[in-house]
């Protein structure tokens, strides 16, 4: 994995936010957020994503652990 410098750093914002745009990678604050990222994450299964040597995997790992941390702190 290559070092995050300053040379790379304008790319790694560039393509973080991209990303963003299309999978939620980060805390999710709200229901309507919660049902994108449920619907973004059975999206990137369908794909592939299931297969824990898919490229998707790692990606699916993560949306599941925010979807997780979500899911955990609602109200009972």
């Amino acid at each position: 994995m290559e070092t995050l410098t300053t040379n790379i750093t304008p790319q790694v914002i560039t393509h973080y936010a991209a990303l963003c745009e299309a999978v939620p990678l980060y805390p999710i604050q709200n229901e309507h957020d919660y049902e994108v990222a449920v619907n973004v994450l059975n999206r990137l299964l369908d794909l592939g994503g299931a297969d824990e040597n898919h490229p998707l995997a790692r990606l699916v790992t993560a949306l599941g652990i925010f979807i997780e941390n979500y899911e955990q702190h609602l109200p009972s």
